[in-house]
């Protein structure tokens, strides 16, 4: 598992984490034709308020492999672009919009919390299958916090599919830096997180 997670993380760290800049598409998504599209907008570094944004490391290789193993769809950034492409755009672009949405991310600040998720300006209980996501990271012990003022994904895929789809049909998942490193925490990720968001993705499935 860690080997391949390695291998597909290769494409996003290259060029300083710009990704394949010969890459024809921003974007690149691949369609399992499932309900839920698992989501890695900064697997390369992003323009964002005028300026280039650092890569959320190894997300684009933990989506990758989640939705190889698992048969689901995802949406990855490839390349970085000096100018703002958004995800949401794309999404409304490709008629992808009644689909759910994780969007996963990745934080670094030390903060009470392994994860965040964030649901922008819809009601947490509004919201489908999060839940059986608490239910789940309980059970892995992942300690969590919903809508962290930094984590609220009001600015992100999340809040601006609400505006645009009016849905709840995203919700933004920060992960913190250990349950992502398959390089300084390869057990954790191995035994944690890929386990846990394995079990999500059957959640989904179910429906």
């Amino acid at each position: 598992m860690i080997e391949e997670l390695k291998d597909l993380n290769q494409k996003y760290m290259a060029n300083l984490s710009h990704g394949d800049e010969f890459a024809e598409k921003v974007f690149m998504y691949r369609d399992c034709h499932s309900d839920l599209i698992l989501t890695a907008p900064h697997s390369t570094c992003s323009f964002v308020n005028k300026k280039e944004k650092v890569a959320d490391l190894y997300t684009g290789a933990l989506v990758a492999y989640l939705g190889i193993k698992n048969n689901i769809s995802t949406i990855i950034r490839s390349k970085y672009t000096p100018y703002k492409v958004l995800i949401s755009d794309y999404i409304i672009e490709n008629n992808l919009q009644e689909h759910y949405f994780l969007d996963i991310h990745g934080f670094n600040k030390d903060i009470e919390a392994d994860m965040c998720l964030g649901t922008a300006d819809c009601e947490p209980k509004d919201c489908p299958y999060l839940e059986n996501i608490l239910e789940i990271a309980a059970q892995y012990h992942i300690k969590t916090v919903i809508n962290h003022p930094d984590y609220m994904g009001k600015f992100g895929l999340t809040g601006r599919y609400q505006k645009k789809c009016q849905k709840p049909n995203v919700i933004q998942m920060e992960l913190h830096r250990h349950l992502r490193d398959f390089y300084e925490e390869p057990q954790i990720v191995e035994t944690v997180t890929i386990p846990f968001l394995t079990e999500i993705c059957k959640i989904y499935k179910k429906k």
